[in-house]
């Protein structure tokens, strides 16, 4: 968080200043961590706009699921400068702008997810026919050490699911405006 402040609250003013070039204001940016993850304009925005809030640009962090490429509920838009709500669980999105940048998010963010679990489940069948047919315990004993990292995986995908969403309805309970096509009732 020093660094964070320290970047925030002096190196960008320093950097404003001396009307520094967009790519010495990006490297900056790199040396920042959790901020390095953002685009220069979200951090243009939110100094603009949400100065006074830091917990804000965390949540939007989180929220776009820098650490959860799989489970990310916001998109940074920068041609309209604004935030985008994408469930990339939802058959049906909700967000109608920028479909082109969502169906290429779509293809590199939920399609790896599903492909884990297709193949854990086929290798579990694999191994339940294996176990009945041969009867072995050595089949029976891998069956069941699937169905428990299969079950370790799928909790850890949904507790990191829960950070994300939560830290999407901190900002939407503070900023309801701030994320566009974001309807949390509808999602319960």
């Amino acid at each position: 968080m020093k660094k964070i402040a320290e970047y925030l609250v002096t190196t960008r003013k320093e950097l404003n200043d001396k009307n520094a070039s967009l790519k010495e204001r990006k490297l900056a940016l790199m040396s920042v961590p959790y901020l390095k993850y953002l685009d220069l304009s979200q951090i243009d925005f939110w100094e603009e706009n949400y100065s006074n809030d830091i917990e804000l640009l965390f949540n939007l962090y989180v929220a776009q699921g820098v650490h959860h490429k799989g489970l990310r509920r916001v998109i940074w838009n920068k041609n309209d400068l604004n935030y985008d709500y994408y469930d990339p669980f939802s058959l049906k999105n909700k967000s109608k702008q920028n479909k082109s940048q969502l169906r290429r998010l779509m293809n590199s963010t939920a399609r790896p997810i599903i492909f884990i679990f297709i193949l854990a489940i086929l290798l579990l069948l694999m191994l339940f026919i294996l176990s009945s047919s041969i009867g072995s315990a050595i089949f029976s004993y891998a069956f069941g050490t699937m169905i428990g990292i299969d079950l370790i995986f799928i909790s850890l995908i949904l507790y990191r699911n829960r950070i994300v969403m939560d830290a999407t309805e901190k900002i939407n309970n503070q900023y309801p405006d701030l994320i566009k096509g974001l309807d949390l009732e509808e999602q319960k």
